[in-house]
């Protein structure tokens, strides 16, 4: 009888400590967290392995970059980027409360970045007509893109520098992303040869038939 009992008190502590464990995880997934921006002065933000500014450095996030806090203070923040967690000192966090923790799927991207989240972003932006349709398309950020998410930044009203942070490239594949009303830059001259330092392009005016601007050649050094 004794031992039924003890059975049976311990049962019911392990369902106890189970419903504890189920709710913490079930709190954890209805709570993600706060969106933060990192705004230093100047360069990285220090993460830390304690709420500490002698503590050991975990990472250095980069200036501009968004990151999931996870618990709020004061003076530090326990916080998560790219796979990592410490705290970063609060003065230099801006809360973006409102914003989709979605976003943090994200990169920070600007020109000479290579990779599919490029590539990405340059048929969205082609599918808003920001880019040419038809144009070739390649995975590499280069200043052609950086011309075309700044008409994007200039019609959204964001800053406008050219480089895709994580709130641009959220609300570029949102619903809520317009489509291009503004008149796209003249197609690149391509170019023919270079001489002296020069580059001879076919000229932008006439496209090689010859006109006024290169003396009816059809094409300009520069």
């Amino acid at each position: 009888m004794k031992r039924s009992r003890i059975l049976a008190l311990l049962t019911a502590l392990l369902l106890v400590c189970f419903s504890i464990v189920i709710y913490a995880e079930e709190q954890e997934e209805s709570f993600p967290g706060i969106v933060a921006k990192v705004t230093t002065p100047k360069g990285p933000l220090k993460m830390r392995a304690k709420a500490s500014g002698k503590s050991r450095v975990v990472c250095s996030v980069p200036n501009g970059t968004c990151l999931l806090v996870q618990e709020e203070d004061e003076n530090w923040c326990l916080c998560r980027w790219d796979g990592k967690t410490g705290y970063c000192y609060t003065g230099y966090l801006t809360m973006l409360r409102e914003a989709d923790p979605g976003m943090l799927d994200y990169r920070v991207l600007r020109e000479g970045d290579k990779g599919e989240d490029v590539l990405a972003m340059k048929q969205r932006l082609q599918d808003l007509g920001y880019i040419r349709s038809g144009s070739v398309l390649t995975n590499v950020y280069n200043d052609v893109l950086a011309e075309r998410v700044t008409l994007f930044q200039r019609q959204t009203g964001m800053t406008e520098d050219g480089v895709a942070s994580q709130e641009l490239q959220a609300y570029l594949f949102s619903d809520r992303a317009p489509r291009c009303e503004q008149k796209l830059p003249a197609a690149r001259s391509p170019v023919l040869s270079e001489r002296n330092g020069l580059r001879k392009v076919i000229c932008g005016c006439c496209m090689g038939e010859g006109c006024e601007c290169c003396g009816f050649k059809g094409w300009i050094f520069y």
